[in-house]
């Protein structure tokens, strides 16, 4: 899992430009749009029948990546709490997508005490993190948890109605 979580967002840094908008998109994709421009049906329906195939062997070979706001909203929740470069997949206006960014509210899945008042924790949608200071509270499954961005790139934790607390994510 650790390997596949740092491989997802370097297999698709390798694959985007570092300006997308810069880029035009890829040819399996304007291949298909150019299709709509044929006047003759049969002609079209050929164009797309050829380009839509291509398409899919694209897709299929992992050189077109297609995701919904869905994936992409799954995928910046399972990526907090990890410095990554800015992504064209994840720029938006959706103001509930950039509160996501900012804090995710969610339970504890296993817990477990490293001495010292210190945790590590899992959380549902993945993820290992870690507190960075000693905590009087005594983390078990399932209690509520809030993780915000703090101010200076670090993570606060709160358990339920609690104070903050700093913590980093391992894994």
């Amino acid at each position: 899992m650790r390997l596949a979580l740092f491989a997802f967002p370097a297999v698709l840094m390798a694959s985007l430009p570092a300006h997308a908008d810069d880029e035009a998109p890829p040819k399996a994709y304007t291949d298909l749009l150019a299709c709509r421009s044929i006047e003759d049906t049969a002609a079209r329906l050929a164009c797309f029948d050829r380009s839509s195939s291509e398409f899919e062997k694209a897709r299929l070979a992992k050189e077109v990546v297609l995701l919904d706001r869905s994936d992409v909203r799954k995928t910046r929740r399972s990526l907090f709490g990890f410095s990554l470069p800015d992504l064209p997949f994840f720029d938006g206006d959706d103001s509930a997508e950039e509160d996501e960014l900012k804090e995710i509210k969610t339970t504890l899945e296993s817990v477990r005490e490293l001495g010292l008042g210190k945790w590590q924790f899992t959380i549902p949608d993945g993820g290992t993190w870690q507190t960075t200071e000693a905590l009087t509270t005594f983390l078990r499954e399932g209690l509520s948890i809030t993780i915000k961005k703090g101010v200076a790139g670090g993570y606060m934790m709160k358990v339920g109605n609690g104070p903050l607390r700093r913590v980093k994510r391992v894994d």
